[in-house]
Order: structure tokens, then C-alpha cells, then sequence
């Protein structure tokens, strides 16, 4: 295959918390288990990435040039990662947001804030989070390098990375893209921000709201890229990739029904836990469904037409096309894109459950935060809070195990994938 005929690969990261642990593992069996034509191939041209997926791309990115490397240290970081490398978990910290949210409430629930406010401006008592994550800061400047990352794509290793945060003043999606010169961003959709990616890029797109703190980018403030863009398939896109590897990490097949047929008992009160749990799946809310289903339609489309008037077609329609621009309007070309998505076989909230509880077993080996939270959501079932802010070992490895088996399930299609290849085998015909 030509260089002119090679597709251009995209690895597209979604967001989840500590669930992106699940993400390491798939991209492990890649680069240790896939034919080493591809395994130790740099195959990702454009990474895009939002919240805990934001910090997995910037890690990609910036050992592109080492594909084995690639693969076996970003899964030596999830295996080895603590809550401590994410946020302050001792009893200093914990004793600082209860005192913090005391403050907090007290000044603006009873109105003193406006009283200290004309005393002392600056001696208001603004909520800024439940964790403090300072200790992010120091973990991604010492296992990611971004001097590399604008290496790799000065040198054209790769083409562009997207980091996807969400504005908080506007709501709007902060699309922040580090690109190439010579690699084109096609229009539509939000408007990027060029940048060159730095640490607080990535700390935006992950601070889950209330829960981490909002960083400040050139005076204004952003937080998790999932109450926007979960899963970045439009940047890839307008990056001009035509392969997507998607790393989902909420399994659809695992969805609960309600039905409002009366029930023999009533149902228990809701815990906190379950709570606070569907919340944080509304933040992380996935519509790359929504996204399949159109690249299927277009790509159907183009078959069709392919199919009713020649190969040649499609590129007569582009032709033409891009012969008629309008005024101020890009005019991009029509082409397929193949999407290939890996996503948890098992519940993970289920995983964070059983794990959560086994460390329960044995309180005095937990730190003070998780005492605390141990306190706000124990209780049985599944756990999707904890499955979110669970930085801790066993987990951990559960999950990128996890994603190293459900990548061993595809390993003939994401082979066909790379080798560009129809995904689909049809069975042989019987005489």
C-alpha cells in the first residue's frame, strides 16, 4: 500500500475517571499481542482525549516514537498508580474540607459572606472542591513529557492532539488542539483552540466538577471535558483521520430498565452512593452511539453511490463539490470512516463494589478520605461513585486486565482494522 493509499488512525480516549485504567489495558494488548507489523508500528497519527482519557492520550503522544515502550509504560503507570498520586488523602486534607465546607456554609447559607465581604474581600469562603489535587500537578509533569509531545509533532511522528474541556461561565466545550502546520483542521462543529498541550490542559478536562477543583486557563475557568465531548470523535475527524480506535468505558449491553409496573414491595430509599453514582454517569454521559450511527449512514451512502455509478463517483462528487465554494464557507470532502469500538465486557460499578468492600473488611488499612466516603456510600450493590474515584491498586489492575481480555476477544478484527482490511469476514459458500 502507497503512502498516498494508508489510512490515517486516530485513538480517541473517553472520560471516566479511574476507569481509565480499562483504557491502558486494551492499548497493552495492541502493542504486545497484535502482529508485529502492527504492534511495533507508530499507527496513531491524531490522539484525542477528554477527562481521564486527556491524561492516557498526553502519555500516548509523548512515546509515540517507542510503540512497545508506549504500551508497557502506560500500564506500568495505571498499575502502580495510588490515590495519593491524585489527590491529598490524609487526615490533613480531610480535616481542611470539612472545615473549608463548614466555612462555606456558614458565610453564604446564612449570609455572612455578604458581611465579610464589605469587611475583607478577599475573606469570603468560595466552595471549590471536595478534593484537593495538587499532588495531579506534580504526577503529570513527572510522567508525562510534553516537551516530547511537541517534538513528536514538529517532527510530524504524529499529526495533532486534542484535549476536549467544557468552558465553565459559557458550558460550552473547550476544544483545545496542538497540530502540525501542515495538517488541516476542516470546519464545522466548536471551534478549536490552538495551543500548545500543557499539564493544566489536562487538569482541566479532568476536574470532575464539585468534586475536583476548576483550573484556570488565561484567566478563565474549565473543568471535565465529559459534560461536553465524553468521547472526541468529531476532532479526529476534521483532523482528517478515516480510521477511529474508540476506547469506550461504559458497556451499553449493562443498562437498567425501569418499568412503572407496581411492584409486590416498595423500594428501599435510594443510597447516596447510587446517588452521587448517576450523576457522575450524566457527566460522563456517552452519545458516541449517536456518532456511529451517522458514520454508518455516510459511509452506507458512499457504497451505494460507489456501487450505482462506479468507483469513480465519489470522487466526481467531491470535485464538484469543492468547485462550488460559498463565500466564507469550507467545503471539505465526502469520505468513509471506519469506527472500531472496544468497551467493558463486565459492569465496572460492580468491579468498584466488590473490591470497595473487601478494603471495607479491613478499615485501618484505608486512608482518611476513603473513611470518610466509606461512610457516605457503603452499602451493597453495585458502586459507580467509588468506580470513578477509586486510585487504588487492587482496582486498578482488575480494570486494565479487564481491557487487555476484551482486546484478546477482537483480536482478529483489530488486526483486519489496522491492515485495513473489511472487518467482517463473510462465511464460505456451501456447495
Amino acid at each position: 500500500m502507497s503512502e498516498k493509499e494508508k489510512p490515517t488512525f486516530a485513538l480517541i480516549l473517553s472520560g471516566g475517571g479511574a476507569r481509565g485504567a480499562y483504557e491502558a489495558g486494551v492499548i497493552y494488548y495492541i502493542r504486545t499481542q497484535l502482529p508485529k507489523e502492527i504492534a511495533e508500528s507508530t499507527l496513531f497519527k491524531i490522539f484525542c482525549g477528554t477527562s481521564v482519557g486527556a491524561i492516557n492520550t498526553t502519555h500516548m503522544a509523548a512515546t509515540a516514537a517507542d510503540p512497545l515502550y508506549q504500551g508497557a509504560y502506560l500500564r506500568k503507570l495505571w498499575m502502580e498508580l495510588t490515590a495519593e498520586d491524585i489527590y491529598f488523602a490524609d487526615t490533613r486534607a480531610l480535616t481542611g474540607f470539612l472545615v473549608k465546607s463548614g466555612f462555606f456554609m456558614a458565610t453564604n447559607f446564612f449570609g455572612l459572606n455578604r458581611i465579610l465581604g464589605k469587611v475583607d474581600p478577599g475573606a469570603t469562603f468560595p466552595f471549590r472542591s471536595i478534593l484537593d489535587t495538587r499532588p495531579f500537578i506534580t504526577y503529570m509533569r513527572r510522567s508525562v513529557s510534553f516537551a516530547q509531545i511537541h517534538r513528536n509533532i514538529s517532527r510530524r511522528l504524529i499529526d495533532a492532539i486534542t484535549i476536549s474541556a467544557s468552558h465553565l461561565h459559557s458550558g460550552d466545550l473547550a476544544l483545545f488542539v496542538e497540530k502540525h502546520p501542515d495538517v488541516n483542521y476542516s470546519a464545522g462543529g466548536n471551534p478549536p483552540l490552538f495551543c500548545n498541550i500543557s499539564p493544566r490542559h489536562v487538569l482541566a478536562s479532568a476536574a470532575i466538577p464539585i468534586i475536583f477543583p476548576s483550573i484556570r486557563i488565561n484567566r478563565q475557568f474549565f473543568a471535565d471535558g465529559g459534560m461536553r465531548q465524553n468521547t472526541p470523535v468529531s476532532p479526529a475527524i476534521h483532523l482528517g483521520a478515516d480510521r477511529l480506535l474508540v476506547i469506550s468505558l461504559r458497556n451499553k449491553s449493562i443498562e437498567h430498565r425501569f418499568t412503572l409496573e407496581r411492584s409486590a414491595a416498595p423500594e428501599p430509599e435510594p443510597k447516596i452512593s447510587n446517588i452521587l453514582g448517576h450523576l457522575l454517569n450524566t457527566i460522563f454521559l456517552d452519545k458516541i452511539d449517536y456518532d456511529l450511527d451517522q458514520m454508518r449512514r455516510i459511509n452506507f451512502l458512499i457504497r451505494d453511490v460507489e456501487e450505482e455509478f462506479g468507483s469513480e463517483a465519489l470522487a466526481s462528487i467531491n470535485k464538484k463539490r469543492l468547485a462550488r465554494r460559498i463565500a466564507n464557507k469550507e467545503v471539505t470532502a465526502i469520505r468513509p470512516v471506519v469506527p472500531f469500538v472496544i468497551s467493558p465486557s463486565e459492569d465496572i460499578g460492580a468491579i468498584a463494589a466488590d473490591i470497595f468492600e473487601k478494603m471495607l473488611r479491613n478499615r485501618k488499612h484505608l486512608n482518611p478520605v476513603h473513611r470518610f466516603f466509606a461512610n457516605v456510600v457503603e452499602g451493597e450493590g453495585e458502586n459507580d461513585f467509588m468506580s470513578y474515584l477509586l486510585f487504588e491498586p487492587d482496582y486498578l489492575k482488575v480494570l486494565v486486565q479487564l481491557g487487555f481480555e476484551d482486546a484478546q476477544k477482537e483480536h482478529d478484527r483489530l488486526t483486519n482494522f489496522f491492515l485495513n482490511l473489511p472487518l467482517e469476514t463473510k462465511p464460505a459458500v456451501q456447495a
